[in-house]
């Protein structure tokens, strides 16, 4: 590729346009002093803003600029644009326009939108592009970047402009001559750090070189010189924010722009560019500093080139011998031609030069120091990506307000729609409500419009209170010469002066209206609640002015929740002349959104995530304080360009410690009656209804509220809206720490305080019974709570809460075995049984449950109780306890025998008949269906016993019935299933689980899915009430295949996700490879058979890897068939239905032969006419038909 013979012009053939008088004056408020630089694209002048009391550097650019700057050479380029590093290059191609996603990773993608009454034909495409040059500039601070300030619109001269910080210093080269080797490193690591913050927020800078780094001195005689880089995005403005995508598309039109010898030679030839040009860049820049000289002199980009080619590392040794080996060697290689050669980051050249320099820079290595400074730039800045919807939703608003010519909101029939003018922003302290205000200024000032601010709290405007500031604002803005300014020339000098005179401060809202009839604009008043009680009825009059007259203005309040707002608030709302917000905490996504804004998408996010969820609760000020620490600590540190999270490390120890201690100093600063609400929420260990936590904190009421608001504000508690009521729980797990190590050496006594308040309740929540016992327990020594445990567990079971009295006898049985000795082995015993018998499943651990068990077996032996012994056998192989969570039938089998030996031995007939039906479940599980129907017809005597529980006999039958169901008995299925309805209705929903099972096997392989719905229904709902989800899985399931068999397919699919997600929330790996099949069936039922053939491919994989249950193995087979003829896999459909109806035949597996059998002839059914179309073929045809060609529809 050769460079266009246009680059060959130099700079100095370009004509520069005739001096143009200076103003003395932009935009009514910025006096120009002097003239500090001018461009094709405008000026740059010296000024002073006496609102603001500072001298800055005001940037402007005319209208009618042109693309084509002076001093700057073009190219073409088949690539895409230089202004981004390659982890945004993928992003940007698939954006458009590209010249609002403004290549970068700080913020969504941005519309402006234009908010004054500026003629749109003025706008050009350098006019937006200097836009986003403010929106990126605004979005970066480093102490090496020049900070911004302001933007607007300069009336006078026909353009725009922004203002920066006025730098007092001169350029690299001027300061670097004769400078020592230790200037020379401290700049480099300097200017290396500057880079390295640019790169991680993933852009790059473009246009690196000495005029660009200005060397500001230092502000002390010990301190040290601060190289500022300035004109960043310059040359990404002067490319013109159209051309991204013209680039794109005509390799002709792309502008490559730069400067000869300092723009690196990938750049020059219109390759991709990364930050490694920026690299190359530095080093260039710095070689002509340090020698005085450029590296590759030339007067245009092809000359320069040739130059950077024939560059070899060697030569700089002994060209930059004044700056010392290191420095020389490492410029040697950041100046190879090839960006692969070259350090790949600008952190791996700090992380160098701290090493290597130790002897010439100021802080000798990467010391804490240095970790602090970069987490608070990355930290105090973070992306704006949380609250952007609240953004978006603002800036309609505003333009709804502001220019209502624009889009006229009307309601069907021609009526208006009321424009509600004002919102108010209720939020506690470090929920974003500043940022928010911040952007939302930004915005506005970028769509030409007019911002002003007053703060209702701190004010300056004296008798004016916030409006005094707006005032002011406003005729800065308009002009002294505007006639609203004239009219009420007195009102701002009352507020130039802070005077109080009632005449002129009753003009306020006079004066706001007819304003905003020369230009609309947006107020923000900040901190109403701590404003005095004039204040508010300012705003309160405001709020309903803007309403009345339907003003071009609007509002926006923001402040802390207050109980003395109430009175004003609720009664505007009603009214609709106000929306109220509040802003919640983080959620996980948005917590995503943010890491990835400043860490990019290779870092761990997803890990961060949830430890960041964990230690913040989602509460903003608490996750930025968090993150700040994470990156301080070195929990989360950068080698080169890699983030590693070191959660298990020293220092991730060390964090909890930190933050657990800021949490404790935030606690102290909120006093006793913090601690005092923080211990109970401690202690509870859950989330609490706040009318609860009031009545447990000992605190007067309105001090109860007053404290909690002002936790919930810290981020040190949390308050979810509830129904009825709100929820409160401590905010994340440093504040628990926190408490912790305060109370440690008093836990028990604030323990058992906290027990004796809730027995003086009235009332008896079951939580609280509960929480009560918990509390004696961990409080007490000894048997002494043995008493208590007992009464609550009955309490609790007698309510029909048998998760609570399980864990209740849990906390019973280990204190009776740690302390009960021989005497205590009848009450420990008892404990056990009550687990078993009426707590079954309760403890969602099945390991833990039959530790407990076979706990119990030992004590019977002891106590010589040979039905204890039978019932906790049983209770071993109980579908609730499996020990290992598996299915295996001889462990199984083995149980039951020494189950049935003991039952003899006590000589219970109806437990051994209990004991036959469990075998028969568990040889069915085997595929043993005869020797199951055999069990289960002697089972069955138990019906001839007039002594036998409801719940034996309603086990017994349902068994049978699904022995009979599988066999395709299923008239005999029927009358039993009937025979046992009253049955089951007396049996509570823990104890009927295999009748429920066998009536679904029952619909199911009968075809008469109806049947058994209603039922299954019932018992979910009884499951979930009971709050035992271990054993809502399998009545999940067949719900789910109930409805499936009936046509309900997005019902049935949730019936098996919520199966799915159970399983594995408890461990039941079978349970989920059964349903994620049947859910894969269920979805190519839908439609998605591709996501449907993945689903049931894995279930099946993995089922074969775990030998699991024979049924359930045979049941995917079957469905993985069906799903292949969906898939339009006919032929392979059939065969394999042919071949496993064979095999069930043979195995007399009624059911499921039936099952295949169906298959295949709605395989038969369907061949030909909704997948398959056979192709026409004539009587003379003698070709094979299995290698004939045919037409088939696409399979979607």
């Amino acid at each position: 590729m050769t460079i266009p013979d246009a680059l060959d012009q130099t700079d100095a053939t370009r004509a520069a346009p005739p001096e143009e008088q200076m103003p003395s004056k932009i935009a009514g408020r910025y006096q120009i002093h002097a003239l500090l630089g001018r461009g094709g694209f405008g000026a740059v002048y010296k000024a002073y803003d006496p609102l603001e009391e500072r001298w800055v550097a005001l940037k402007l650019i005319r209208n009618d600029s042109t693309l084509e700057p002076r001093g700057t050479g073009t190219r073409s380029s088949s690539e895409a644009p230089s202004s981004r590093s390659p982890r945004s290059s993928a992003a940007l191609r698939s954006s458009a326009p590209a010249s609002r996603s403004s290549a970068m990773r700080l913020r969504k993608s941005t519309i402006t939108r234009s908010f004054g009454n500026s003629n749109a034909a003025s706008v050009n495409n350098l006019t937006e592009a200097f836009k986003d040059e403010f929106r990126l500039l605004t979005q970066l601070h480093h102490p090496n970047l020049a900070a911004v300030y302001d933007y607007g619109r300069c009336d006078e001269l026909s353009g725009v402009y922004f203002t920066q910080e006025l730098l007092d210093g001169e350029s690299l080269s001027e300061f670097l001559k004769g400078a020592p080797r230790e200037t020379i490193v401290e700049l480099f690591v300097q200017l290396a750090r500057a880079l390295d913050y640019i790169h991680t927020l993933g852009l790059v800078h473009e246009d690196i070189k000495p005029s660009n780094v200005v060397v500001c001195p230092p502000e002390s005689a010990s301190g040290q010189p601060q190289a500022k880089l300035i004109d960043f995005g310059l040359a990404r403005m002067l490319r013109g924010p159209g051309s991204v995508g013209a680039e794109l598309d005509d390799p002709d039109a792309i502008m490559v722009l730069g400067t000869p010898g300092f723009s690196a030679p990938e750049k020059v030839r219109g390759q991709l560019t990364d930050s490694r040009s920026d690299i190359y860049s530095l080093a260039a820049t710095l070689y002509a500093a340090i020698r005085g000289k450029r590296p590759f002199p030339a007067s245009n980009f092809r000359e320069a080139l040739r130059g950077q080619r024939d560059w070899r590392p060697e030569l700089a040794g002994a060209l930059l011998s004044r700056a010392g080996p290191v420095v020389a060697e490492l410029v040697g290689r950041m100046l190879e031609p090839d960006p692969n050669l070259r350090p790949q980051s600008a952190r791996s050249i700090v992380l160098e030069l701290l090493r290597r320099e130790s002897a010439h820079v100021r802080e000798r290595q990467a010391s804490v120091q240095d970790r602090r400074e970069f987490a608070r730039l990355l930290v105090e800045h973070l992306p704006f990506v949380d609250r952007a919807d609240y953004l978006n939703i603002m800036l309609k608003r505003a333009l709804k307000i502001l220019r209502p010519d624009v889009r006229p909101v009307t309601l069907r029939g021609g009526l208006q729609r009321q424009v509600i003018r004002t919102i108010v922003v209720e939020a506690p302290e470090g929920m974003g409500k500043a940022r928010l205000m911040a952007e939302l200024r930004r915005e506005i000032q970028l769509g030409d419009g007019l911002f002003v601010e007053g703060n209702c709290w701190n004010s300056d405007g004296g008798a004016l209170g916030p409006f005094g500031p707006v005032v002011l604002q406003l005729a800065t803005a308009l002009g002294e010469r505007n006639r609203v300014i004239r009219k009420y020339t007195r009102l701002v000098q009352a507020a130039r002066e802070r005077s109080a005179d009632e005449a002129v401060t009753a003009k306020v809202m006079e004066f706001l209206l007819e304003c905003a009839e020369a230009h609309p604009f947006v107020i923000h008043l900040s901190d109403l609640s701590r404003g005095q009680d004039a204040t508010r009825a300012m705003v309160e009059g405001l709020i309903r002015a803007l309403d009345h007259n339907e003003a071009r203005i609007m509002l926006c309040v923001t402040t802390p929740p207050s109980n003395k707002l109430k009175s004003m608030l609720t009664p505007l709302g009603r009214e609709q002349v106000i929306e109220l917000w509040s802003l919640r905490p983080f959620i996980a996504l948005e917590m995503r959104d943010v890491l990835v804004g400043i860490l990019g998408e290779s870092a761990p996010t997803d890990e961060l995530v949830a430890l960041l969820e964990k230690l913040t609760g989602g509460h903003p000020l608490s996750f930025r304080e968090t993150l700040r620490v994470l990156f301080e600590e070195g929990v989360l540190s950068r080698d080169a360009d890699s983030w590693t999270l070191r959660s298990s490390s020293v220092a991730a120890a060390h964090l909890h410690k930190t933050l657990a201690q800021r949490s404790e100093s935030r606690l102290d600063g909120l006093g006793v009656s913090a601690w005092e609400i923080a211990s109970v929420l401690f202690l509870v260990e859950a989330p609490l209804p706040e009318d609860q936590l009031a009545e447990l904190s000992d605190l007067r009421r309105e001090r109860f509220r007053r404290t909690l608001d002002r936790l919930v504000g810290e981020g040190l508690a949390t308050r979810t809206a509830a129904v009825g009521t709100s929820l409160v729980s401590l905010a994340h797990e440093s504040v628990r720490e926190a408490v912790r190590l305060r109370y440690e050496d008093a836990l028990n006594e604030t323990r058992l305080d906290l027990a004796e308040r809730i027995e003086e309740l009235e009332t008896r929540d079951n939580k609280l019974v509960f929480l009560r016992a918990r509390l004696l327990d961990e409080a007490s020594e000894g048997l002494d709570s043995a008493d208590a445990l007992e009464q609550a567990a009955d309490e609790l079971l007698a309510a029909g809460q048998p998760q609570l009295a399980g864990q209740v006898l849990e906390r019973l049985i280990l204190r009776l075995r740690r302390y009960g000795r021989v005497a205590g082995l009848t009450r420990l015993l008892r404990a056990q049984l009550k687990l078993l018998d009426q707590a079954a499943g309760s403890l969602n651990d099945a390991r833990r449950e039959a530790g407990h068990y076979q706990a119990g077996i030992l004590v019977a032996e002891l106590l010589g109780d040979f039905r204890a012994q039978s019932l906790f056998w049983l209770g071993l192989v109980d579908r609730y306890a499996i020990a290992e969570h598996t299915q295996d039938a001889d462990i199984a089998l083995r149980r039951l025998q020494n189950a049935a030996e003991t039952a003899k031995l006590a000589r219970d007939r109806i437990l051994e008949l209990r004991i036959a039906t469990r075998r028969a479940e568990v040889l069915l599980a085997a595929g043993e269906t005869e020797q199951a129907m055999q069990r289960t017809r002697e089972a069955m005597e138990i019906i001839d016993y007039p002594e036998a529980e409801d719940e034996h006999v309603c086990h017994a039958i349902g068994v049978r019935i699904r022995c009979l169901a599988l066999a395709g008995q299923f008239p005999e299925a029927r009358r039993l299933h009937d025979m046992a309805k009253p049955v089951a209705a007396r049996v509570s929903v823990l104890k009927r689980l295999p009748y429920l099972s066998g009536i679904a096997f029952l619909a199911v392989l009968g075809g008469d899915p109806a049947r058994a719905v209603p039922e299954m229904r019932e018992a979910v709902d009884q499951l979930k009430a009971a709050n035992v989800p271990r054993l809502m899985i399998t009545p999940l399931h067949n719900l789910g295949d109930l409805l499936l068999r009936s046509g309900n397919l997005e019902e049935a699919a949730r019936s098996f996700e919520q199966a799915m997600r159970l399983g594995g929330l408890h461990g039941f790996h079978i349970h989920v490879h059964l349903n994620r099949g049947f859910l894969g069936y269920t979805r190519a039922r839908m439609g998605d058979v591709e996501e449907g053939v993945a689903l049931l491919a894995d279930a099946k994989s993995k089922m074969m890897q775990t030998h699991g249950d024979h049924v359930i193995l045979q049941q995917l087979r079957l469905l993985d068939a069906e799903v292949a003829h969906l898939a339009g896999q006919s032929p392979r459909a059939r065969r394999e239905l042919e071949e496993m109806l064979a095999d069930f035949r043979s195995q007399n597996e009624h059911s499921l032969a039936q099952w295949a059998q169906d298959a295949l002839s709605r395989i038969e059914r369907d061949r030909g006419t909704s997948f398959i179309e056979t192709a026409d073929t004539g009587p003379g045809d003698t070709s094979d038909p299995d290698e004939a060609t045919v037409r088939t529809r696409p399979v979607r």
